[in-house]
């Protein structure tokens, strides 16, 4: 009989908390049976902070279980981790190593790694639209498999138009496996802790190039790619595949919870477009502050990833020591770095905060251009490796704040894919003129990419997250009211 009384009690308070939006006001909750009745302990007192988080975490745990976020975070973070530090911070790696080995120039392999990046923007791009009706593990696993088949076409290629035609299956792999699936499903599991959400998925990203990418080196370097080439294929797919299956999930509506595990009022996120907050893709790529975004990270990757894809042989031509650990340095660094951005954006403008790495990264680069000591290119990958780590994370992050996640893969894929433009062309660019003058040169135009970039941020005005409330997003603000938080500071 007790426990029919505590039964009662509970589906009552369930019911208060639905109808009103996660709150349970004073008036409207049933009282609670004193001492020895049988029933639960006292409630706390009306409008406590703690009691709509536990009370929905109940609800949550009744539909779905614990909540599984952090654990779809944490297989994330693996499936970056070797697809960023095999594919993406591998890239000079086997850049130095077709030049030395096959006899090619600087500029032509600087082109098929351009390619690499183009062809994984344009991949990034054309599954947008899977990823709101198919399962993300899907597109991981083909990702996995198609990268590793470049790779190991890549490894074998003997001509350049072999080589070209690698980096376009290696690209379309890295895609499906990377950052536009990647994001999306943090975007969705997450809403109030979504920086910090996003800052340890990425790191994955860092750590490839801390665990992964000094050992790849390593390899290439004694054996060549040619032999390499197909064992790291195999552990590509032996590690991604696996994990993406057991941990990772395409949404909280998959199995039954929400973002951040906390029940809103409102019906479940996920189940078609129209029912999840924010603007559409349409909407958003109208506004002068997508627009102008999307062209400043055009900049900010023609300086970042050119600088990454000669970063190994620019520091060989001066200190060959420190060619293979550079590349730890900067992916060391860039942990950091987005470890703590990920904490720095929940207390300061994440646009003011973009705006500030704009200009580091401007001075990292330009510093390259000169550093010719040992502890002066030490400083400078440490500087570098800081706006690495928190410009990638930053983009996905200000376009959810700023445009929610109705259709968010569809408006960062296509950001992304502008993006990519300055991504190909930066390898390109700094190749040919370290041929045409060497690298001195290459690197200040890469600085006064990030320069150009730092201007057209701050003319694309501030986040638009009150234009996206204002166009449908009733439902993102009710959500975040009845959880006791507010909207974003913008």
């Amino acid at each position: 009989m007790q426990q029919g009384v505590g039964d009662g009690a509970r589906d009552r308070g369930r019911r208060d908390i639905r109808a009103t939006g996660g709150h349970t006001a004073g008036p409207s909750r049933p009282p609670a049976p004193g001492p020895g009745a049988g029933g639960p302990a006292p409630e706390a007192a009306p409008g406590a902070a703690a009691l709509p988080t536990e009370a929905a975490n109940v609800e949550a745990a009744v539909a779905g279980g614990p909540f599984r976020g952090w654990s779809v975070i944490g297989g994330l973070f693996v499936v970056l981790m070797v697809s960023s530090g095999i594919g993406f911070y591998g890239q000079g790696v086997y850049l130095r190593a077709l030049v030395d080995e096959r006899g090619w120039s600087t500029g032509l392999t600087s082109a098929a790694t351009a390619t690499f990046f183009v062809v994984s923007g344009l991949a990034g791009y054309a599954i947008s639209g899977l990823l709101i009706r198919i399962d993300v593990r899907r597109i991981i696993v083909v990702g996995a498999v198609v990268g590793a088949l470049g790779l190991f076409l890549l490894g074998k290629a003997t001509q350049p138009w072999q080589m070209f035609a690698a980096d376009v299956v290696f690209g379309a792999g890295f895609a499906l496996s990377g950052l536009v699936p990647a994001t999306t499903t943090v975007a969705r599991w997450f809403v109030r802790r979504r920086s910090v959400a996003l800052s340890v998925a990425s790191t994955g990203l860092s750590a490839g190039g801390i665990a992964i990418t000094p050992f790849v080196a390593s390899l290439v370097k004694e054996r060549g790619i040619g032999p390499v080439s197909p064992w790291l294929a195999l552990v590509w797919v032996a590690v991604a595949v696996p994990v993406a299956l057991v941990f990772v999930r395409s949404s909280p509506a998959a199995v039954g919870q929400h973002p951040d595990g906390i029940r809103p009022a409102d019906p479940l996120p996920g189940a078609g477009p129209a029912q999840l907050p924010g603007m559409t893709f349409v909407q958003a790529r109208a506004t002068r502050f997508y627009r102008l975004m999307a062209l400043a990270f055009l900049f900010v990757m023609l300086g970042q990833v050119g600088a990454l894809s000669q970063q190994v042989k620019l520091v060989g031509e001066r200190i060959e020591a420190l060619a293979s650990p550079s590349v730890t340095l900067v992916a060391a660094a860039s942990v950091v770095g987005r470890l703590a951005g990920g904490v720095i954006v929940t207390r300061m403008s994440p646009k003011r905060f973009t705006a500030s790495l704009m200009l580091v990264q401007g001075v990292a680069l330009a510093l390259f251009a000169v550093a010719d000591t040992s502890w002066a290119i030490i400083g400078t990958c440490v500087i570098f490796g800081l706006s690495v780590g928190n410009l990638l994370m930053l983009q996905p992050l200000l376009l959810a704040e700023a445009y929610g996640v109705r259709e968010y893969s569809k408006i960062y894929s296509m950001s992304s894919l502008i993006m990519t433009i300055g991504v190909g062309a930066g390898p390109t660019v700094l190749g040919v003129l370290h041929d045409v003058s060497g690298y001195r040169l290459a690197f200040f135009i890469a600085a006064l990419a990030s320069a150009l970039a730092f201007t057209l941020f701050v003319m694309a005005g501030p986040l638009t997250a009150h234009e996206a409330r204002a166009k449908g997003d009733k439902q993102h603000r009710d959500a975040s009211q009845n959880v006791g938080g507010v909207a974003p500071a913008v």
